[in-house]
């Protein structure tokens, strides 16, 4: 569900806030590091190389011409 999984990478809430120093910002209770910009790198991966048993190209982006991605390198997810 290509659609949904940018939805949710792109929800305007304030737990999808990416620091540059790779803080995933949560809440100003919550001040230690947590690395959530290796989840976003990963899901990303995931979404140009696909997993077990997909084959087709880039296939967690939508496919209604909004999206023109081009990627190399990348892994299948097991």
């Amino acid at each position: 569900m290509p659609e949904k999984a940018i939805d949710a990478l792109f929800m305007n809430v304030t737990t999808n806030t990416y620091l540059k120093n790779g803080h995933n910002y949560q809440a100003e209770r919550l001040t230690l590091y947590l690395p959530g910009n290796g989840g976003l790198l990963t899901a990303v991966a995931m979404m140009c190389a696909g997993w077990d048993g997909t084959t087709e190209e880039n296939p967690g982006f939508p496919k209604d011409g909004t999206w023109k991605v081009q990627s190399e390198g990348f892994n299948k997810m097991f």
